[in-house]
Order: structure tokens, then sequence, then C-alpha cells
């Protein structure tokens, strides 16, 4: 037996000759091994009866267990030697009309989460004689962290042909690129083959001899490697790119082209879904975008008809056609590197035990956390049910009171959802408890809402969390914010999925305890306030705005002074309510110098989720156009200069007036291009077909006549397109608009905005618009 210690990569489990077999891909100081635990069993709980089966069924183990189901019965443990037996298992329990428990739980999930296993591991076995395999393995949690090596990969393919060109490669230093050509090309570090085949063999056996560990790159899986994985499958070659040659599995994980690979011994991260865990938003999140905005470095060629010209100088111009490809690759890797995306996925494994190569998972990454401890008291999890779904309600939005204001503060409750289910014991375990207790016991329950009532005694989240918050407090002390903010990620999904029907533990009564608490705790806050002598002139979910009644000559210090009452009044409503020590904070958040909260366009009521404010002298809109990507650039740029003019008390008048010259003059031209996403197929949209979804059809309609492949009927892309005096008119980087309908954007760019603001001085578009057009 060998000792060792690594980093998990992947796991598996499968049946083999009969017999479960579950191993893990771990990185270790000497490389990638696989290791085979010596229990290899599946484990599944049951309320039927012992005798269930009738007989000894070999490979097949039914035992009593400790714990007992969210009905409160006592249940069985099933203990399965392979996983066809398990599936047999639990149809001939269900047949019989008992109910079966964690039954979807992988074995090699189970395992580790009952270990307390996250990413890092030790572990000891005996090995084979290459020391690559280890059976009879045992597994605790460990402390080693790996250095990674990354791939940033990126293809080339033939848009006429739908074939591959090529396959780029950069990892730090070095770059690589397999391309097939019938030319002479020869070059240093580039690989050059006379066809698709040769080039998928002589790739895979790189990836074997180098092996990396993570693959990154823009729509890595759902593109590239989905489209080497087809190329396979064509030409008959075995995608043999994990870990000793085993094969990649790649499927399908929606109908709307997305897709999951499972690669032995190494991981794929997309770029793209990482940025949108990490809290990106960029108004596209095209490679040539996001690296514009993140490098201020860009592709070599951009546009949405750079396929011809991929083409052109893969025939042409084979080194400009190389430098495109590793370019790709290159700025995938220095937007990983510079936001540090591996180092986030990395540390919500180690918070919560999720695959590495799983950048999503919410309702994994609580179970892991949970079922261990719910286990500890006891009990299993409850079994799915096909019951209906009742939303919860939403968070606390309260109507503004609309206007132009000096010194709004702005309070903000610190992490309201997860400080609502420590204050307030929110947790399945302790709605189950709490149920049926007698009125001696009203002690230790906690009222919630729709009925619920929850045990102190028993609650397992609010201790989840306050383990959790006190470790975000500790990473900020040291400035670690990957780790900070990974934890916020995973403290903040405690509600939505708790309010989730594809999560076991959702109940209606669980998410709209915490939301309806929420409103309270809202409506509360803005009473006090209001007793106070401030103004409360809008309200979201965990934030209240306010205003002074009085001035006073230090509104920082007043805002600060509220807050500090605040705290105290709950506090002590806290304890009068139920005995509960507040975990609430609410904190002074923002000064805005200067503020706007807008009507409802055509209506004087107050918008909600929308505003702007400057605070330090930093402009901040919410909802409104300028933040808004469905805008044109025009219409943008127009309400950021009109509110820097109206907050400096400037008339802004003569600024409206010159816009719609400089429009009519044609220099705006090419502000004027609204982008929009498809959020469906294009095929979906059948009886509604909005500006953008017309644009696209266009395009396509276009490209189907040519013989040229579809670009939008998968949806999920973003269509760019102007108004012409015909109507919507599809837009490309490369051309120039013409026939503009400049009333168009007058009419629906410019007024919309301009009302909006224009009251404040005694006029409107109208009155401006008839006044110019007299003059001209």
């Amino acid at each position: 037996m060998i000792e060792g210690k690594g980093y998990i990569i992947s796991r598996q489990s499968k049946d083999v000759e009969g017999r479960l077999e579950q191993s893990f891909f771990v990185k270790t100081p000497q490389g990638t091994v696989q290791l085979f635990p010596e229990k290899q069993f599946s484990v599944f709980f049951t309320n039927a009866p012992l005798d269930i089966f009738g007989r000894t069924i070999e490979g097949l183990e039914i035992t009593a267990s400790p714990y007992r189901s969210f009905s409160k019965e006592a249940v069985a443990a099933i203990k399965c030697h392979s996983l066809t037996l398990q599936k047999q298992a639990i149809n001939l329990i269900k047949s019989h009309g008992y109910e079966v428990y964690e039954e979807d739980i992988k074995s090699h999930n189970r395992y580790l989460m009952e270990r307390n296993i996250r990413g890092a591991v030790r572990f000891i076995g005996k090995p084979d004689l290459a020391q690559q395999r280890f059976h009879q393995a045992r597994l605790i949690p460990g402390d080693w962290q790996p250095q990674w090596r990354v791939w940033s990969l990126d293809i080339e393919t033939s848009v006429s042909n739908n074939t591959l060109l090529s396959i780029g490669i950069t990892c730090d230093e070095e770059r690589y690129v397999f391309v097939v050509t019938e030319s002479a090309y020869e070059a240093d570090g580039d690989y050059v083959f006379r066809d698709e085949k040769s080039l998928l063999l002589a790739f895979i056996q790189f990836v074997r001899k180098h092996s990396p560990d993570i693959f990154i790159g823009w729509n890595l899986i759902s593109f590239d490697l989905h489209f080497i994985d087809q190329r396979c499958q064509v030409l008959g070659v075995r995608p043999a790119f994990g870990v000793n040659g085993e094969t990649w599995q790649l499927r399908a994980s929606d109908n709307q082209g997305r897709y999951f690979i499972s690669i032995p011994g190494r991981v794929a991260l997309d770029g793209i879904t990482l940025l949108k865990v990490g809290g990106y938003h960029f108004e596209s999140y095209s490679l040539n975008h996001v690296s514009q905005q993140i490098l201020q470095d860009s592709k070599l060629l951009k546009g949405s008809s750079r396929w011809q010209e991929i083409e052109r100088m893969h025939a042409e111009d084979l080194p400009m056609f190389i430098a495109y490809n590793l370019q790709d690759c290159d700025l995938v890797y220095r937007i990983f590197k510079k936001l540090k995306l591996i180092e986030l996925q990395q540390t919500r494994v180690d918070l919560t035990g999720i695959p590495l190569e799983q950048p999503g998972g919410s309702v994994a990454a609580f179970e892991n956390l949970y079922l261990p401890r719910l286990h500890n008291k006891g009990w299993v999890a409850p079994a799915w049910r096909d019951e209906e779904f009742v939303a919860s309600p939403g968070g606390f939005v309260m109507s503004s009171i609309p206007g132009l204001y000096k010194n709004v503060l702005v309070f903000d409750y610190k992490s309201l959802y997860p400080s609502i289910i420590r204050t307030f014991f929110i947790d399945p375990l302790a709605r189950i408890c709490a149920q049926g207790n007698p009125e001696s016991a009203q002690g230790q329950i906690v009222p919630g809402y729709l009925g619920a009532s929850f045990s102190k005694f028993d609650a397992i989240l609010p201790e989840l969390v306050s383990e959790l918050a006190h470790a975000r407090e500790e990473a900020k002390k040291s400035s670690n914010d990957i780790l900070s903010y990974a934890i916020k990620i995973i403290m903040n999904s405690f509600y939505g999925v708790l309010g989730s029907n594809v999560c076991r533990f959702y109940h209606a009564e669980l998410a709209s305890s915490i939301t309806m608490r929420g409103h309270e705790l809202l409506g509360l806050t803005k009473k006090w306030m209001e007793h106070s002598g401030a103004k409360v002139i809008y309200g979201d979910t965990d934030s209240l705005f306010v205003t002074l009644v009085n001035d006073v000559e230090d509104p920082q210090e007043a805002g600060t002074k509220l807050c500090d009452a605040m705290n105290v009044r709950l506090k002590d409503w806290c304890a009068d309510y139920a005995q509960l020590d507040s975990k609430l904070e609410l904190e002074f958040e923002r000064l805005y110098s200067r503020f706007f909260m807008p009507t409802i366009r055509g209506q004087e009521e107050g918008s909600k989720k929308r505003y702007a404010g400057l605070a330090n002298g930093e402009l901040v809109f919410k909802g409104l156009e300028a933040a808004r990507t469905d805008w044109t650039p025009l219409a943008r740029n127009v309400q950021r200069k009109l509110f820097e003019l109206i907050f400096n008390d400037e008339n802004p008048i003569a600024y409206i007036q010159s816009v719609i010259a400089d429009l009519l003059a044609g220099k705006f031209d090419q502000d004027l291009i609204y982008s929009k996403q498809l959020s469906r197929p294009l095929s979906a949209y059948t009886k509604n077909k909005p500006p953008h979804v017309r644009a696209a059809a266009m395009v396509d309609e276009e490209r189907k006549a040519l013989g040229q492949p579809l670009e939008f009927d998968k949806g999920r892309k973003r269509v760019a397109y102007y108004y012409q005096l015909s109507g919507v008119k599809p837009y490309t980087d490369a051309e120039k608009p013409t026939n503009i309908d400049y009333d168009h954007y007058i009419e629906k760019q410019i007024t919309p905005i301009a009302d909006s603001l224009l009251p404040f001085f005694n006029t409107n578009m109208e009155t401006l618009l008839s006044k110019q057009m007299t003059l001209l």
C-alpha cells in the first residue's frame, strides 16, 4: 500500500462485468492517477419492509438504518453492488407503492460527501506496476493545492464544407496549431496534416503525451468540443481524450444546443459560463466584445461574415490563418488569468464539493453541504414528488415617489435572505420537526408564513449559513476577494434552491417564509424611519431610499445615526417577537448627492427598479436606458449627458436641440444600431415577431438562398439591426447604415428619455420639436 496526496479532477461510476466500479481521477505531484475505493456499492433508502424482495438476492443488501424519513417513518438502507441491480430494486419498490429516498445520488458523490471530501484528498491504496491505478483505496480530506496545466483551445472550421480546419492550443508560453492543408507549409510549433482524420489522431496522441488538466475556451463545450466529437463520429475516430486513453462522453444538456462533457481525468471549463457564475455582466458575451472590455484587445477578424475570410486565409494565407486561431486561444487564456476564473471555480469546489467540471450546480452544492448534517441528525432527504409548483412571492418592491432630489440616503440589509434564515431558523428539517409540537414547546418554535413554523432545536441551515458568514468575514479581513465572493454566491443561492422544484427540499412554506419575512422587515423599517423624521421614497428587496424631512448640515452623519437607531429597533423587535437573537444588519450603503426617480412612462405613478443618481461624482443608472443594452448607443449617450447637465444644475434644452440637429445631419448614424438577444430558436417565434426576430429571419433567409449555414436558427445570439424608411434592416459591422428613418429615432429613442426630464424645465419634446421645425 502506498500513501499519496492530490486533488480530484473527475469522478465516475459504471458497471464493469456486472459489478459497480467507481473511481476518482486525482492530480498528484507525480501526475494524474486513478483511485478505486475499497468499498464499491451504491446506497439508497426506502420505507418498504425488510422482506420486500421475498428472498436473498446476490449483490443486494437490505438492512435496518438509524434514519427516519420526513414522514417520520423508519427507513431501510439498500446497498447495491451494481447500477443495474439498483435500478431494478427501485422499480420493484415503487411498483409495490413504497417510497425511495436519495436514489438519484451517484455513488461516487455519496462516497465523497459522507467523508467530507471536497477537492483536496489524502489517500492510501495498492498501486499497479506503473503506479497509475490504485485499488482498495481509502480517501480522506486533504489540503494539497495543485498547479493546473491549462490549455486554451479553439478550433477553426469550414462553414462551407462543415469540416475541421485547425485546432489551436496555448499554454503559458507554448503555442500549437494542428492544421489541415494541402500546401507545403511548415513552421516551428505548428503541426500540418493532409486530412482531418490524421489531425484528430495526432491531436489525441498529443493530449495523451502532454496530459493537460483543464481545457478552457469560449463556448468550448457546445461548439468546439461538440464539433470535434461530431467529426470523430463521422471519421470513425474514438475520442480518447481522457487519461489513459479513456473516451470522453458528450451529451445534450437541453434542447437549445447546449452540451455537457465528461472527460476522465480532465476538465473542460467554458469562459462564458464562468463569467456569469462570477457575476460579470456584458452587453455581449462574444469573445471579441469581452476581450475588448477586459483586455483592451480583440480578435484579428470581426463581423458576422468573417467565416468567409477565414476560409480564404486558410486557402491563401496560412500564416495569417494560424495567427488568427492562436489569437483566439490567447484572448481566452488571458481573460481566465486576469479574472482568476479557474481559482473561483476551484474555491467553489473547496467550499461545497461540487465536481470541478460543474460551473453551476446550486442544488448540488446545497445538498453536498446539507445532507451529511441531515444524516447526522438521523434523517434522510425527502422523496421526489410530482406536485404542483407554487411560486413564492418575490422581493419587496414599493411604489416610488417620483421626483428630482438632493441627498438621498440608501440603506441596505446586509445579506438579507441568509440573515433571515439565521434569525428565524428557516430550515427544511426544522419545518418538519415543528409540526405537531405541543403548546408547551412554543418557546422553541418560530412562526413562519403560509402556516409554517420552525423548530429552533432541529434547524441545520442557520448554523451552516452562520459558518459561511463567519468564513466570509475572515476572507474579507485577509483581502481574499475570490473566497469572499464564492461564499456570497453559495449563501445567496440557498433561498433560490429552497424555492425551486428541481430541489428535493423544495416547499412553498420555506421560500415564502424567507421572502414574506423580508417584506415584513422592509415595511417595519420604513415605518420606524418615518417615525424618526425621514421620508422613504422607494424600497426594493433589501434596500430603502430615504430623504430627510429637515435639512441637515451633514447628511452622511445623519445617515449613520439613523442606521444605528434602526439596528437597535431590529434587535429589540426580534427579541420581543420570538425570543430571537437578531442576525439582521442594516447598512448605510450610499449617499446620492443628486437623485432622480422617474414616473412610469405616460403615467403619474412612480416607477420601480428604475432610477439615476450621482454619488461621489459617479453617475449610477438602474433600469434606465443608459443601462439597457437593447437601446441604441445614441439613446444611452444622450441620457447620460442629460443627467450630467441636470445633476450639475444646467439647463438641458440647448443640448437636446443640438442632438436633434446633428441626428438629422447624419452625424450619429453609427450610433443608431439596436442589439438584442434571441431568447429562443427562430422557429419558436410564431405569433409575435418583434423587430430583432424579423431582422434575424432576413439574415437566415438570405443565407439559405445562398446555400450557407443558418446563423440564428438555434437562437441565443444577439441580433444587430436598424430602421430604414422601409422598416427593419439587419446590420453588419462591414456596412454603413443607409436610408435611415430619423423620425423613428427621434420618436422612439430621444423623446421618451427627454420627456422624463423636461417637465422640470416647464417644457416637453413636442414643444421643442415644434420650435425647431419652425426655425428650420
